[in-house]
Order: C-alpha cells, then sequence, then structure tokens
C-alpha cells in the first residue's frame, strides 16, 4: 500500500521536486527551515503560488514573491491584503511598460487597489 510520507516527500522537494514541493506547502504545518529552502530564487512558479496561498503567509514571503518576473504570481502578490502599498506600487510601476494584456491588467488591477486603499484610508495623493 503507498501514502503519503511526509519525510519522503519533504526530502524530494528539497531535492528539487516542484510536484513534491506543493504537497510539502499543501501541508498544514511545514518546517520553517523547509519553507525558507523552497523560497529560492529559481522556484517553480507553482512553488511560487504554494507559498503565497498559505495562510500564514508574511509580508517576506511576498516581498520574495515579488522579484519573479511573472505576472500571474504578481497578481497573487498585488491582492494578498498583506501586500505593503509601497509593493503594489512597486509591481505597477514594473508593468507599466508591458503591453501584454496580461500586464496590462495587472496594471489596472494594481492602479483600482491604490485608489481603493487611497480611498479607504482618506490620504490624498497616498495611494500613487
Amino acid at each position: 500500500m503507498t501514502g503519503y510520507d511526509a519525510e519522503t516527500f519533504e526530502a524530494g522537494a528539497l531535492a528539487g521536486d516542484w510536484k513534491a514541493a506543493i504537497a510539502v506547502l499543501s501541508r498544514a504545518s511545514v518546517r520553517p527551515e523547509a519553507l525558507e529552502a523552497l523560497m529560492a530564487s529559481d522556484a517553480h512558479v507553482e512553488v511560487v503560488l504554494g507559498v503565497l496561498a498559505r495562510p500564514s503567509v508574511t509580508p517576506e514571503h511576498l516581498a520574495w514573491a515579488a522579484t519573479f518576473d511573472n505576472a500571474q504570481i504578481l497578481g497573487r502578490v498585488v491582492s494578498n491584503p498583506k501586500t505593503p502599498l509601497s509593493l503594489i506600487r512597486e509591481i505597477r510601476d514594473r508593468a507599466a511598460d508591458r503591453d501584454a494584456a496580461i500586464w496590462v491588467h495587472l496594471r489596472e488591477y494594481a492602479d483600482r487597489i491604490l485608489d481603493r486603499a487611497e480611498r479607504e484610508t482618506g490620504l490624498h495623493g497616498g495611494g500613487r
């Protein structure tokens, strides 16, 4: 009989198996050392999305994910309520010179988030 063996999946994840990493990230509890090891600069897109999907995602995780040049990942960063407005502005600015539809949508979405934050906080000129 086969089953889920946490240690085997974690070893695979740490060895670079992105599918094993997704299994590890889907657990309620992930060892901090394992999570840190999975947050590599060359992480597979699915691993980055897995980190962003965790309920325990932190501003540090969001900042790491924002280093990737992927509109889907950046959209998830922008949509997270824990993302600082300064990071949303940075992502919007990075998308400004991209003409592909997905980048245009990302830029527009970031603008809406910043506009809403400005309205809700009453900060004049602070959202942009």
